[in-house]
């Protein structure tokens, strides 16, 4: 009997483990599932950013949001200083902190700058010259005309190039208001003892608006009347001596030179046949002379024109509107290089100091 139940006992047991039963003796089995843990954050920020400031004051400046990647959510970003706040004119840095629902960070930064409007050492100019000058363009002349008194038709004044340099003035110096008078006079000669615009001579009107009024600089092209008929260089010397003169007598007062050179003459225009239009290289080459040797600031306004006759008016002498703007903008090169000064900021004129600055002496 014993040994008939050891053998039942070993089938129940065999039975069990055949039919997957485990032992007792098993350990019991457990599954973990890990969640990953997503990168930190990381941070792009604008490119650097750039703003003008029309009176060199410090100015309020918006930039764009920086752009985020990876980071637990929510992920918070700041900026320092924030967009919109007020910069101060030079080169600010921004820095820009992304921050995760770990507490981890990145950060960036970039650079503001604020740049003040460029400045210019005088703000009062005077343009002084002949009709050239003043602004007429010829239109109203004929080819039967034999008097070079015969005034033409004055373009309007924004044509002019006084009118049009003060418009590029204005537009650049934005924080001081220069003002630039024009002082044509038709007919004018450097050399001639003829009354114009209520004076004995180019000479003597020249010297009463650098001796008493305030001007920091002058803008002096004259010499074409000069050249009326002549046939010969006799009158050329005599000129350019005028020329050396007005210039000494400016400088004496304190007011920067700028001496120009005569535009070409049109030698078939209905006008331009009575000047000595070859005698135009010589008479500039005097001019540039005078100024490199008076310590003026030569504008070669004959070179720009590049024999380009074409910019001149039906008449030959006297530039069309696209000519005058040529004269111009090489005015403006000229001051350019030799009055513009860095913007420093702030300037912040007052409005006593606007209405006054035409009346200040600026130098």
């Amino acid at each position: 009997m014993r040994a008939v139940a050891r053998f039942l006992l070993v089938a129940v047991l065999s039975g069990a483990a055949a039919c997957g039963g485990s032992s007792p003796s098993s350990p019991t089995q457990t599954t973990t599932t890990t969640v990953p843990i997503p990168d930190g954050p990381k941070l792009s920020c604008p490119a650097p950013q750039s703003a003008p400031s029309a009176l060199g004051t410090p100015i309020a400046v918006l930039y764009g949001t920086p752009i985020t990647a990876n980071g637990s959510p929510p992920v918070t970003t700041t900026c320092t200083p924030a967009s919109g706040s007020v910069f101060n004119v030079g080169v600010s840095t921004v820095t820009c902190t992304a921050t995760d629902a770990l507490q981890r960070t990145d950060s960036c930064s970039f650079a503001v700058t604020v740049t003040a409007p460029p400045m210019i050492a005088v703000t009062r100019l005077m343009a002084f010259g002949d009709s050239i000058t003043k602004g007429e363009d010829g239109t109203s002349l004929t080819a039967s005309a034999v008097s070079r008194y015969t005034p033409s038709q004055i373009l309007p004044t924004p044509q002019t190039y006084p009118g049009v340099l003060q418009t590029l003035l204005s537009t650049r110096y934005t924080a001081q208001m220069p003002t630039l008078d024009n002082q044509g006079c038709s007919g004018e000669g450097v050399t001639g003892d003829d009354s114009f615009c209520g004076y004995s001579s180019a000479l003597a009107r020249f010297n009463s608006f650098t001796s008493t009024r305030v001007y920091g600089a002058v803008l002096l092209m004259e010499g074409t009347n000069d050249l009326y008929q002549q046939k010969d260089s006799s009158n050329i010397g005599r000129t350019v001596a005028n020329l050396a003169q007005m210039v000494i007598n400016a400088r004496s007062n304190g007011a920067r030179v700028f001496l120009a050179s005569v535009p070409p003459i049109d030698p078939n225009g209905s006008r331009g046949r009575m000047y000595g239009n070859q005698l135009v290289p010589l008479l500039n080459s005097g001019i540039q002379n005078v100024a490199a040797g008076q310590g003026a600031t030569f504008v070669d306004v004959n070179g720009a024109f590049n024999n380009n006759l074409a910019l001149l008016g039906p008449d030959g002498l006297h530039p069309s509107p696209a000519g005058y703007t040529l004269i111009a903008n090489t005015f403006f090169t000229a001051i350019k290089a030799t009055l513009e000064t860095p913007g420093s900021g702030p300037v912040v004129p007052t409005l006593v100091q606007r209405l006054m600055g035409p009346l200040r002496r600026t130098r």
